[in-house]
């Protein structure tokens, strides 16, 4: 069945009403009927299966006819510090990171960042990113983004485990996973890779620099890969599919 996310306040008394963009996407594209089921999620956890009642060109809204707990989410906190790139590849971190359970996006600007700054546009495209890959992806929560930040303030504010892929590391990811917990930070350089003295003073502070192994990988893919590597570490991986 189709997801949609909605503010807690749009489930009231059982019936739940759908936002003007969500009441096209229904009607026009998905091409629902009255009858026919959704799942809602509230993003405070909470997942309602909804029979639709209501198409109109006003209004839209559906019945709740069954509240369960979300299952999509994670153990525990994965925060995402990718560095800001070029064209799509930031918006395809953010909707695998969202696929593989990343709870936190916190964009970065490093020394060698090419993209310095986002407007209001983007940034709303972003979070419509977010959102639709948690929907797809059945996730119960939408991952918190937040405004960019530099690369020391993200170091800063690291928590837990905190991981830096680099090809100048010496320690594999694998020696930093033995015993995993939660909560884990990643941070993940832009297309040319973190500068010396960055990488000095994430570890300073505590940052672990770790390789993925001989070959190069762009930054989309550094993600992608130490992510899922560190999910199954923390045995995301082996959890069964939720039911919604």
């Amino acid at each position: 069945m189709h997801r949609f996310f909605l503010p807690p306040d749009a489930i009231r008394e059982g019936v739940v009403w759908f936002s003007d963009d969500q009441a096209r996407q229904i009607r026009r594209v998905l091409r629902l009927k009255s009858g026919d089921e959704v799942w809602v999620l509230d993003g405070q956890g909470a997942c309602y299966r909804v029979a639709l009642e209501h198409l109109g060109k006003r209004e839209t809204r559906g019945r709740v006819l069954e509240r369960l707990t979300a299952e999509g989410e994670p153990r525990g906190d994965v925060i995402l510090c990718q560095a800001m790139a070029k064209g799509e590849r930031f918006e395809w971190v953010l909707q695998k990171g969202v696929e593989l359970g990343v709870t936190h996006f916190q964009p970065m600007i490093t020394r060698r960042t090419v993209r310095r700054s986002v407007s209001e546009t983007a940034f709303q495209r972003w979070r419509r990113i977010i959102r639709e890959a948690a929907e797809q992806s059945g996730r119960g929560k939408l991952p918190h983004l937040a405004e960019p930040v530099s690369f020391k303030e993200a170091v800063l504010a690291r928590r837990g485990l905190a991981l830096l892929p680099s090809v100048a590391a010496s320690r594999p990811l694998s020696a930093c996973l033995s015993n995993a917990t939660w909560p884990v930070t990643i941070f993940v350089g832009p297309e040319g890779g973190f500068a010396p003295e960055e990488i000095a003073f994430a570890r300073a502070q505590g940052v672990e620099p770790v390789g993925l192994g001989p070959r190069i990988l762009r930054t989309e893919t550094a993600a992608v890969v130490i992510l899922a590597l560190v999910m199954n570490a923390l045995g995301e991986l082996d959890r069964p599919t939720p039911r919604a």
